[in-house]
């Protein structure tokens, strides 16, 4: 069970990612204001008719593979399929990876879709489940 200074860090990690990725998503999607929220149990939810977004920030799930150093995709969804914003989202997560930090990037119960385009960018199953997990590293590599 992390202790008060770590959630106090997990705290502030989630409220830093929330404001980059509303900053990322203004720039991607043209929109001037959008919602970006912070969740209970350090998560962040950004949705509009182009785009359903849910992340955990430095998730305590240390059984399935997760862990503080994992910024985990719990749930991706573009209007706009095969237009390069799944890529440009990843190519988000790893320019930011340093920032928060996170060490790893975590994909979330991953229909066949999302396996694939995560084994695509390096992604490997964790644990029994659809849970698909990279190193930034191996990510970074992937995008080039």
């Amino acid at each position: 069970m992390p202790n008060d200074e770590e959630m106090r860090q997990a705290e502030e990690r989630t409220s830093i990612f929330a404001a980059l990725l509303k900053e990322h998503l203004k720039e991607r999607f043209g929109y001037k204001r959008l919602r970006v929220s912070k969740g209970l149990g350090r998560t962040v939810t950004a949705k509009t008719a182009k785009y359903d977004l849910y992340f955990r920030v430095t998730p305590v799930y240390v059984d399935g593979g997760w862990d503080s150093n994992t910024l985990v995709v719990a749930r991706i969804g573009f209007e706009d399929e095969r237009k390069g914003h799944g890529r440009a989202l990843l190519e988000f997560l790893v320019d930011i990876a340093d920032k928060l930090p996170y060490t790893h990037i975590g994909i979330e119960q991953a229909n066949p879709d999302a396996t694939a385009f995560g084994v695509r960018f390096g992604f490997s199953q964790v644990g029994k489940g659809k849970d698909l997990l990279a190193p930034v590293g191996v990510v970074l590599l992937n995008l080039r």
